[in-house]
């Protein structure tokens, strides 16, 4: 259990509301009230304390926190406002309000921050993640790159390689993910650095690192019940290493798993002349599809537009079965879609939770 669990944040929202009342310009004050008010699920009111210390002090620190904001969490749009500011309306207890998307808003406010060249790398990072999400990884892999040169993280590292991968520079990618799984942490323990730096050394035709990988990826997976074994047999897959990713997927319990491994799975055992596996498994992989999609459709408390939909998954799910044990039977080896996954993770300026912060409400 953390420290933190202990807490009574609600008792201590309300104390610091009141201290806000009395200082009303004190910007600090308000945002660590905005991170006490979010680990107390009150984004609303959070949104509301980091808009107007950005207002009152337009800082790196308060500008900075509000577009994170905006790019984490969308925003709150108030609805049946009536007379007052927008803060005093936000705090009745009648008001409604909807979320929205806020990227545009995200990405105007840290654009405008990093001309200055701020010397902390959280700003990077961000930035680095909207390229990314904008799918423009030329501009991201610049910022990325000025991310790293102030603080190296397992983030910046791994979205530099996410990038690399994406423009065709395996090497470089490579070098990126291995540094990146270095840096794993209390604040991010992620195990897909690691195994984007296994897929890459399988197609850079490395085979005994890339199998040195994979096999302290098992560990790993099994160690920390990450459940990637799936996925690590597809550096085998890549290296035509049949047997291997047999042994990995014979082992897998299929209902918990997506089909969309069987294609690499079923022709691993068709080189290996096992046709009487991928016969069974898709049979009964049919089968258990076609038993959930029926029970389904005869709950009479379920909706008619799930029981549709769901019919039309099912259909689809096991033509993609039966159409993967066609093309396997035809010779036709499939091709490994990986993609590398995106790292994050909080970015907030003061959240003593990720950040070395000692906020002051810790004396109330």
């Amino acid at each position: 259990m953390s420290k933190y669990d202990e807490i009574d944040f609600e008792k201590i929202a309300l104390q610091m509301q009141k201290q806000v009342k009395k200082d009303p310009n004190n910007v600090q004050l308000r945002n660590e009230l905005a991170i006490v008010f979010m680990e107390i699920n009150q984004y609303e009111d959070a949104f509301f304390q980091l808009q107007a210390a950005a207002e009152i002090k337009p800082s790196v620190q308060t500008l900075y926190n509000l577009g994170y904001f905006y790019f984490a969490e969308g925003k709150p749009i108030i609805e049946d406002i009536g007379s007052g500011s927008f803060e005093e309306d936000a705090e009745e207890e009648e008001m409604s309000y909807t979320w929205e998307i806020a990227d545009k808003e995200a990405f105007d406010i840290v654009e405008d921050l990093l001309k200055n060249k701020p010397r902390h790398y959280f700003p990077y990072n961000v930035m680095g993640e909207m390229y990314i999400k904008k799918e423009k990884y030329e501009e991201a892999i610049g910022i990325l790159e000025e991310a790293i040169t102030l603080t190296p993280s397992l983030e910046n590292l791994n979205n530099l390689g996410l990038c690399y991968y994406k423009k065709g520079r395996l090497p470089e990618a490579a070098e990126c993910f291995r540094k990146a799984h270095l840096l794993r942490s209390s604040n991010n323990y992620s195990l897909f650095p690691f195994l984007s730096y296994g897929i890459c050394l399988a197609h850079l035709g490395k085979k005994s690192e890339a199998k040195e990988a994979a096999k302290e990826l098992l560990l790993l997976s099994e160690k920390e019940e990450e459940a990637l074994e799936a996925d690590i047999a597809e550096i085998y897959y890549i290296l035509e290493d049949y047997e291997e990713v047999v042994k990995i997927y014979s082992k897998l319990d299929w209902e918990f798993y997506s089909e969309e491994f069987f294609p690499t799975y079923f022709y691993s055992l068709w080189k290996l002349s096992k046709t009487k596996e991928i016969e069974e498994l898709a049979s009964k992989t049919i089968q258990r599809k076609e038993k959930e999609m029926k029970e389904v459709i005869q709950d009479t408390d379920e909706e008619e537009e799930f029981k549709v939909e769901c019919e039309e998954v099912t259909k689809e799910d096991i033509a993609f079965i039966k159409n993967t044990v066609k093309e396997v039977y035809w010779g036709k080896a499939p091709t490994v879609k990986y993609e590398p996954t995106l790292e994050t993770r909080c970015y907030l300026y003061g959240c003593f939770r990720h950040t070395d912060a000692n906020p002051s409400y810790f004396s109330i």
